[in-house]
């Protein structure tokens, strides 16, 4: 063998081998997953300096009712604009609630007693913007017990449209002292 050739071709093997561990040593490494990383908050975010924003937010409730569920969303074609103001550099999103009650008509059909394990299971919602896509909550007679035959409920769903210095992330909790309701609106209705 020609002394040239033997030196490429060591070098070429050795970086072929060296090559191969590299990929295995990274390999290694990737299989340990560190979780999603916890974002901190906006340095220069200022809610004491307020701008003007104008969104569009819903009036009314999409609720469909089958014999064997009850779902609820926002109706998208019930929005009416407002306007509001936020902080400088500090993030808006929308928090929702969504209970369901009995209503009692021996009482001239006002709320009764919260459907029990029910109830503290009500759907809630936490999402970064002011788009209200909340996505659609689903109640099944086989699992959840609603809805039940000839029961009237009253859906009751909290919006609130909050800032906050927190960015949104996997688990988002934007809950601190910089954190505030700008707008809030309940939206009511009753399903027979």
């Amino acid at each position: 063998m020609k002394p040239k050739f033997s030196l490429c071709l060591a070098l070429v093997l050795s970086g072929g081998l060296l090559g191969c561990s590299a990929i295995a040593q990274n390999s290694a490494k990737s299989d340990t997953w560190n979780g999603f990383p916890i974002l901190p908050p906006i340095t220069n975010a200022n809610p004491s300096i307020r701008c003007p924003v104008s969104i569009r937010v819903p009036t009314e409730l999409k609720i469909v009712r089958t014999t064997h569920t009850l779902s609820v969303e926002i109706d998208t074609n019930s929005f009416e604009s407002t306007h509001i103001t936020v902080g400088t550099n500090m993030i808006i999103g929308v928090q929702s609630t969504c209970s369901v009650h009995l209503t009692d008509d021996r009482f001239g059909g006002h709320l009764g007693r919260p459907l029990g394990l029910f109830f503290d299971r009500m759907g809630w919602g936490l999402c970064a913007g002011a788009d209200f896509n909340l996505g659609k909550r689903i109640w099944t007679k086989n699992g959840d017990g609603v809805p039940l035959s000839g029961t009237k409920y009253v859906v009751e769903v909290v919006l609130a449209v909050f800032e906050t210095d927190i960015p949104p992330q996997h688990q988002w909790s934007p809950y601190d002292e910089k954190f505030k309701i700008i707008w809030q609106r309940t939206l009511k209705q009753t399903v027979e």
